[in-house]
């Protein structure tokens, strides 16, 4: 069949270019040029010879078919050259389908006679050794007491493990963007020692009393959208043949892998031709372990220290790799002799667990434990994500035509980054505050 195949795209490609050449001339209106002539002769003799060797294929595999009939209800038994098929060993016994079979069973009644060599072994009135032997009781191994015996079945489900849920989506900022490049102003007020609006000051006075101008600094935060894309290819046979929608498979498959991609940017991107994930944020702040830590450990002071570092805590999440798990259900605030468990199980189905009183989500895109980033609090709302063009998908069937395959691209345009460029110093604090912060490594 592949060959006979390739014969048919040939003899498609000599026709398409002989009408090219006849395309051309009556475009331009006149007759075929003496190379154009000459071109279009060898092309209408090489299609006669493609036309005549796809004839005797198709005469030959017609010749063939016949024959194994015949061999298949031959009652000598195997012979040589005639081994077992094998599509014996298949449990559906080369049926794709339950269609296919109850078809190739349906054709075989309205004909009179078995044209499926499929459905030859079958039948239980053949005596060869690989087949059902014949008996004196009704059975569906009996051809005229019972049918054909039916294959195993085939479930149209495909078995995959579920994608992660990303914990972040619709926690941050969503910025719609009309153009590749969008430049967004932001008020400069990272530093609250003598203003907290970027240079604006209010001054209580006396009358008659004159006061010092202010001005308000502020910035600007550009989002610059670049493509992710996917590419699959796929067979023309496969699409058709798959009993489970082989393009509803890639749609799937490619929605997931564009979302584990999105939040594996938004959290150790680099900003470079991809999102800025917060790890590398100019303004995210890094944890440092305490004095004689155990490597890869976790203690009680690092993840009140991040809390204390966190802008806005009431609206922050906790990410961790779940190789982090064990220790901080295990993390206890020492009370005397006994202590409080800082961790707090989900009572209810669906919920998230929760860590000083925030939600926490395990996700395996954090660094393993006892790598900077392996706990990551972070409030998301300061985090931006602009998409110029969401997910979108295409087919051709032109691109790898002679390979009779289709092509499947699937394309979306955005960006993302937390748009606070240094973290926040605090008028009367030396501690400096941050949307994001992380637990630095411990080695």
């Amino acid at each position: 069949m592949p060959k006979i195949l390739k014969l048919q795209e040939r003899e498609v490609a000599l026709t398409k270019s002989m009408r090219g050449l006849l395309d051309k001339a009556e475009a331009e209106n006149r007759d075929l040029t003496t190379e154009e002539q000459t071109a279009y002769d060898a092309a209408k003799n090489e299609r006669a010879q493609v036309g005549a060797q796809l004839a005797r294929e198709r005469e030959v595999r017609e010749y063939e078919r016949s024959t194994a009939q015949h061999v298949y209800e031959s009652p000598a038994g195997p012979t040589t050259g005639n081994p077992r098929p094998a599509f014996l060993d298949d449990p559906q016994k080369g049926f794709k389908t339950s269609r296919e079979f109850f078809r190739a069973v349906l054709d075989a009644s309205l004909q009179g006679s078995t044209r499926d060599e499929r459905l030859l072994h079958l039948a239980a009135s053949r005596n060869r050794a690989w087949m059902t032997a014949g008996s004196d009781e009704h059975g569906t191994y009996s051809d005229p007491y019972g049918g054909f015996l039916v294959p195993s079945g085939f479930m149209p489900n495909l078995l995959q493990v579920q994608a992660e849920v990303d914990p972040t989506a619709g926690r941050t900022t969503s910025i719609p963007m009309t153009s590749p490049k969008v430049s967004i102003p932001a008020r400069t007020d990272k530093t609250h020692t003598s203003s907290v609006t970027g240079g604006l000051v209010v001054y209580r006075r006396s009358e008659t009393q004159a006061v010092t101008a202010s001005r308000m600094a502020v910035e600007q935060v550009e989002l610059a959208a670049t493509p992710l894309m996917g590419l699959s290819y796929a067979t023309e046979e496969l699409i058709a043949d798959s009993a489970i929608s082989f393009v509803a498979l890639l749609q799937q498959g490619f929605r997931d892998e564009f979302a584990a991609k999105i939040l594996l940017e938004k959290i150790s991107g680099t900003g470079v031709g991809q999102m800025e994930g917060v790890l590398n944020a100019p303004c995210a702040v890094g944890v440092t372990k305490e004095t004689g830590q155990d490597a890869d450990s976790i203690v009680y002071e690092n993840v009140v220290k991040m809390r204390a570092r966190c802008w806005r805590y009431q609206d922050a999440i906790w990410l961790y790799n779940h190789d982090c798990l064990p220790q901080l259900m295990q993390l206890v605030m020492q009370i005397g002799t006994s202590g409080v468990p800082m961790w707090q199980t989900s009572a209810r189905e669906g919920e998230p667990d929760m860590l000083l009183g925030r939600p926490a989500f395990p996700t395996e895109f954090c660094p393993t434990v006892g790598d900077a980033g392996d706990i990551l609090l972070g409030n998301w709302s300061q985090y931006l994500e602009g998409t110029l063009q969401g997910l979108e998908s295409a087919e051709s069937m032109h691109v790898r035509f002679e390979y009779n395959e289709r092509t499947f691209r699937f394309l979306m345009r955005n960006d993302g980054r937390c748009w606070w460029r240094s973290y926040l110093t605090p008028k009367k604090s030396s501690a400096t505050l941050s949307p994001f912060v992380y637990l630095n490594a411990r080695a």
